[in-house]
């Protein structure tokens, strides 16, 4: 009965047993760790996920930062993350985490408390409307209830982020945290084997000498990687792919060919005059073999294949040997120009670890690294589902904590600043993820790009120009700050921030001199 009729009075229990066997299920499904928020309406969850044995909580205040460290756990141990709120605004600060979770298909259930429908629009503090607040950006978005408890399976078996909006009446605390009892639920996850026919593609390659792989973001994968290299066909990696270093790989940069063939996996590609010369210039056929969204950015798609890469290429022969020699990568000389952003990111990647992992903030960084060319043997990660400077340095945090290797986040100054809460962890920082920041007084970009750049002197409102530092902010998180103007002042850097000071003109005119 609700508080609104302010008649029958119920027990803690019945109001909070559903979301106890929530989180049982949430653990049967998978999650081995939960991001939660504090608040007092989303208490049965935080209390819930706080006891279960086989779960760690994380607590994190900011729910912006709260979503991408989620986000960044999930993407790096391929396992769902469980992301919990209290009701109201903090619902809406996951919607960018959540928006690119779903482009980037990353398993996260987003559990929002909420309070009774009937105090919907009664002037009841923190009370909006929540169900379906993600619209369009999740796998699917349910209402939880006690007396609809079954959908939880059903939302637990799509792919990619789902909802479940819980209203939750009063009381939810229980008198002794050994009031919460869990059940051993039994989650059935059969995933039926897919027959793979390849035979029209293979008649396809039989007959073209002009084939090419044109690999977008994608998370890291030894199978497919060992499968590519094996092939006699130029494979156009963008940095994000994670197919770096394959000995047939060809740099976006100098991909501008037109194949007779074009096969596509994986998800978005960064390098725009690459896009767009395909759209001008588009193949006989476009084939695009993966298991997520399917996206035609040339214009020019003729058949999809839902099938792993790895499973429908394995076995197939290509003739494209003469085609992959054609590829020749330009040389892209930095050495005797000033000290600049080009120049101290191509240092900083050098000396990289190798099987590390590489973290890039949207806008000029993973733009750099995608022009310049990464050879070191990382993981790249990017926020590239949805291309925002929001919780980049948030993903990097949830990346470290759910992984013991050295993690080297490189970031604007701007994306930086923007997400300095994700710093502010309620736990002890990761040791193992350093930072470099790359602060050229404002956004950089938009002083390369045509159109901001020639609005004179509106241009500063686009650019944004500041004289901010990391310092004080390092201090504050109890961080390691170092800051270099110069390639040798980039020596000796293992932890903590590392501020790289650069002029926004020289780096204009040497991105120009390319």
């Amino acid at each position: 009965m609700s508080n609104l009729a302010g008649c029958d009075v119920v027990s803690v229990k019945e109001n909070t047993q559903h979301i106890y066997d929530l989180v049982a299920l949430c653990a049967a499904r998978g999650v081995e760790k939960a991001v939660v928020c504090p608040g007092s309406r989303c208490a049965p969850l935080l209390l819930g996920f706080g006891k279960h044995p086989a779960i760690e909580t994380i607590s994190v205040t900011d729910e912006r930062s709260a979503g991408f460290i989620g986000l960044g756990i999930a993407q790096q141990t391929g396992k769902p993350v469980a992301l919990v709120c209290t009701s109201g605004t903090a619902a809406l600060n996951f919607a960018p985490a959540v928006t690119e979770a779903f482009y980037q298909n990353v398993q996260l259930i987003v559990l929002t408390a909420d309070r009774p429908a009937e105090w919907i629009d009664q002037w009841d503090g923190q009370t909006i409307h929540q169900s379906d607040i993600y619209q369009d950006h999740v796998s699917g978005s349910y209402t939880f209830t006690k007396e609809n408890q079954s959908i939880a399976e059903e939302a637990l078996s799509l792919d990619g982020p789902v909802h479940l909006n819980i209203p939750i009446d009063e009381p939810f605390y229980p008198d002794s945290l050994d009031e919460i009892q869990f059940g051993n639920p039994v989650y059935n996850n059969v995933i039926e084997p897919v027959e793979v026919d390849n035979t029209e593609l293979q008649t396809l390659l039989d007959n073209t000498s002009k084939v090419m792989i044109l690999a977008g973001q994608s998370e890291p994968n030894p199978e497919l990687f060992d499968l590519l290299n094996s092939l006699e066909v130029p494979v156009v990696t963008d940095v994000t792919s994670n197919l770096h270093t394959l000995s047939n790989s060809v740099n976006a940069v100098d991909a501008l060919s037109t194949p007779d063939l074009l096969i596509t996996i994986g998800r978005s590609i960064i390098n725009k005059k690459l896009k767009l010369f395909l759209r001008e210039n588009s193949p006989k056929a476009h084939w695009h073999i993966g298991t997520s969204m399917i996206g035609d950015p040339f214009t020019s798609l003729t058949e999809t294949v839902n099938c792993r890469p790895e499973e429908y290429l394995n076995g197939m022969k290509f003739n494209s040997a003469e085609y992959r020699d054609y590829f020749v990568e330009s040389e892209r000389n930095l050495i005797g120009t000033e000290f600049n952003y080009f120049t101290a990111v191509e240092k900083i990647t050098a000396d990289l670890p190798e099987k590390s992992v590489l973290h890039l903030g949207n806008g000029m960084p993973v733009r750099i690294i995608d022009f310049i060319g990464l050879k070191k043997d990382v993981d790249v990660f990017c926020n590239r589902g949805t291309s925002g400077i929001d919780g980049v340095v948030s993903s990097a945090v949830g990346h470290a904590l759910a992984d013991s290797r050295m993690h080297t986040l490189i970031i604007g100054d701007l994306s930086f600043f923007y997400d300095r809460n994700g710093l502010w962890l309620n736990h002890e920082f990761p040791t193992n993820l350093r930072i470099v920041i790359l602060n050229d007084g404002g956004g950089g970009i938009f002083n390369m790009i045509s159109g901001p750049a020639d609005q004179g002197e509106l241009t500063k409102l686009f650019t944004v120009p500041h004289n901010r530092t990391a310092e004080l902010t390092a201090d504050e998180f109890g961080l390691e700050y170092k800051s270099a103007r110069s390639e040798d002042e980039l020596i000796g850097f293992k932890k903590g921030i590392l501020e790289i000071f650069t002029d926004m003109e020289t780096n204009r005119k040497v991105f120009k001199s390319f």
